[in-house]
């Protein structure tokens, strides 16, 4: 034990013997000779971008901070360099001490210190308030569209004519507008943001999409992964949640056909099948909604026509893009154009919501808000001031909907999302096309609005490689509006 001690000691003699001869030679070297004419030298601490704030006023990005300190090269600051570094750390520090500059360099604390000046940086990019991913540049996100610098923080430092350090200068601090609360208003809601983190929390992959029914703002978003993938705004199999579109362009067009469904129908030389090829018996478009008929919507796709689907959907904005915020456009996913409908093939598949059709979950949310508040629809929006609405069905077309909807929730696949006697909805089990170890991967979705007697929430809840909208989804759907009713 003592010569292990003794090792110690000489280990660390060498290495501040080192430190010391590193120290004597910047800080008695003729580097940082005074001279009557100068200029200056600027280390940038930090620069603020556009401030983002939710819908209550609560700042979104911002929030996160670091330290850093600077170190300029003289004995002095050199002396404490293992206050706040390895052994490893200070010998790299001090060789970059060497070529004559103050060196920035970030730190986990904030230690006292009385010749290393240690100041707090704002850190641009972190999100606390809600999902990194519709807000965070890393990700993708509105700081990509909206970011301009509205502040900085800076040390200047006086060098002579050759560009050489003044000794004896500490530096002096630049604030411009360094805690400037300048920036934007955006639609989401930290408190049904909060809502909607803690109800996806077993959710690996998927997304959890909130809005207001009336405008089609964006009050939450959430998505969950390992990865960079922004999963509320991209392209997934939608299945049997389209069947309301579908639904939508029966009702406007007053086609309520009865049909028997015996789990199988052929369309040319296709067979098309029910889920686990359960035979429904005769069915309404409301009971086939319920129960997730694929033969009836396929039927009901042929019986409607290409033209009519195709314009429907459409309406409510389908295949198309749109302007998340300004200068963010996002696609809202794949529809098939009308003359690839004229194929009876492509038109079944649509019919239950598979074939060329994908859709994200923040733009089927838009077309659940069209449904629950009258017809209205409104392209998905962060932003709380343009809200461009079209009436694109009926308010009597949008009631018998909700009313179908409902009917899911009470006497369909959709019961788990149950919950105050006020949910309503649709599920969805989607075949995605990807195969793993052979096995078709699943998307699931419930789609729905709360409170049916007076909607005012758009909810959406999307899981990849899931097993079923009612196991997976619903749950999420009831736990989000639990405590929706809560606020």
């Amino acid at each position: 034990m003592g010569k292990r001690f003794v090792s110690l000691v000489c280990a660390f003699s060498i290495i501040f013997a080192g430190l010391a001869g590193r120290c004597a030679y910047i800080a008695l070297g003729r580097t940082y000779q005074i001279s009557d004419s100068y200029n200056s030298y600027t280390l940038n601490i930090g620069k603020l971008t556009t401030n983002i704030y939710g819908r209550s006023g609560i700042k979104i990005n911002n929030n996160s901070k670091a330290y850093v300190a600077v170190i300029r090269p003289n004995e002095k600051c050199l002396s404490e360099l293992d206050k706040l570094f390895t052994p490893q750390e200070v010998a790299e520090i001090t060789e970059e001490l060497s070529k004559g500059y103050p060196v920035l360099k970030t730190v986990s604390k904030k230690v006292n210190t009385k010749y290393i000046k240690i100041y707090e940086k704002t850190l641009n990019e972190e999100s606390s308030m809600c999902s990194p991913y519709m807000i965070s540049k890393k990700y993708g996100g509105l700081e990509q569209y909206v970011s301009e610098e509205i502040g900085s923080l800076s040390v200047n430092f006086s060098v002579d004519a050759l560009g050489r350090l003044l000794t004896g200068d500490d530096g002096t601090i630049v604030d411009d507008d360094y805690d400037s609360n300048d920036g934007i208003i955006i639609s989401l809601d930290n408190r049904i943001q909060k809502i909607a983190e803690e109800s996806a929390q077993n959710l690996k992959y998927g997304s959890v999409v909130i809005m207001d029914v009336d405008s089609s703002q964006v009050l939450a978003s959430v998505s969950k992964g390992d990865d960079y993938i922004n999963r509320a705004l991209s392209p997934y199999a939608v299945g049997s949640v389209f069947k309301l579109i579908v639904a939508a362009c029966a009702v406007e067009n007053n086609i309520d056909v009865l049909y028997n469904c015996t789990s199988s129908i052929k369309v040319a030389d296709t067979e098309f099948h029910c889920q686990k090829e359960h035979a429904h018996g005769i069915q309404t478009t409301k009971q086939a909604l319920a129960n997730s008929c694929n033969c009836y919507f396929v039927n009901l796709a042929l019986k409607l026509g290409a033209g009519r689907l195709y314009e429907t959907a459409k309406s409510f904005g389908f295949g198309d893009s749109f302007e998340l915020y300004s200068n963010w456009n996002v696609s809202a996913g794949v529809f098939p154009e009308d003359d690839e409908l004229q194929s009876l093939g492509q038109l079944a598949l649509i019919g239950f919501g598979q074939g060329r059709l994908t859709d994200s979950p923040v733009h089927f949310c838009a077309a659940i808000s069209c449904i629950a508040n009258g017809g209205n629809y409104s392209s998905p929006t962060l932003d709380l001031q343009d809200v461009k609405e079209n009436q694109i069905i009926s308010t009597e077309s949008a009631e018998k909907l909700r009313e179908y909807m409902r009917f899911v929730v009470t006497n369909g696949t959709g019961t788990a999302a149950e919950y105050n006697k006020n949910s309503a909805g649709k599920t969805a089990t989607a075949q995605s096309g990807i195969y793993e170890n052979g096995i078709e991967v699943l998307n699931t979705w419930f789609a729905g609005f709360y409170p049916y007697n007076n909607p005012k929430y758009a909810i959406v809840v999307m899981r990849e490689n899931g097993e079923s909208g009612a196991g997976d989804c619903c749950p999420v759907f009831r736990s989000i509006v639990e405590k929706l009713d809560e606020i």
